[in-house]
């Protein structure tokens, strides 16, 4: 059974190897590390059993929130489990009037995801990525 809680330590390796391995790149375990306990943000983890199988990050402020990174690993897609993250920090945060994100231009399944949730594309990022990739700056607007 799969259960979302906020991250925790022990959870920050298998973070960082998740974000590399369908990210591409890593906030990293220091960053993560450092901002586990500023309650300006929320780090949420999809787990089964110890391992987890997807994360979502926001920052948090008054009525606006941003995503920073969201991933599930692929053998998971398309399970719900996006959806019960995404769904959970909502809940969690439910004076929020919009969201932001950045996504990779090329990520289809996560600009899928997002359009089926209300997100909107509002500009683009040249070069945003370390490898030089766009990205699509997205956003919700919650009335």
């Amino acid at each position: 059974m799969v259960t979302i809680s906020k991250l925790t330590k022990e959870d920050i390796c298998q973070v960082v190897l998740l974000e590399e391995k369908f990210l591409g790149e890593t906030l990293g375990e220091e960053m993560l590390n450092a901002e586990l306990n500023n309650s300006a943000m929320c780090f949420l983890s999809a787990k089964e059993d110890e391992k987890v199988l997807g994360y979502i990050g926001a920052y948090v402020i008054e009525d606006s929130m941003e995503i920073l990174n969201f991933v599930v690993d692929e053998t998971y897609q398309r399970l719900g489990i996006g959806t019960l993250l995404f769904n959970t920090l909502l809940n969690m945060y439910d004076k929020t009037k919009s969201i932001v994100l950045e996504v990779r231009y090329n990520n289809e399944k996560g600009i899928s995801f997002y359009k089926k949730n209300n997100f909107n594309v509002i500009s683009m990022r040249k070069h945003y990525y370390k490898n030089g990739d766009n990205a699509l700056v997205m956003m919700k607007e919650i009335k």
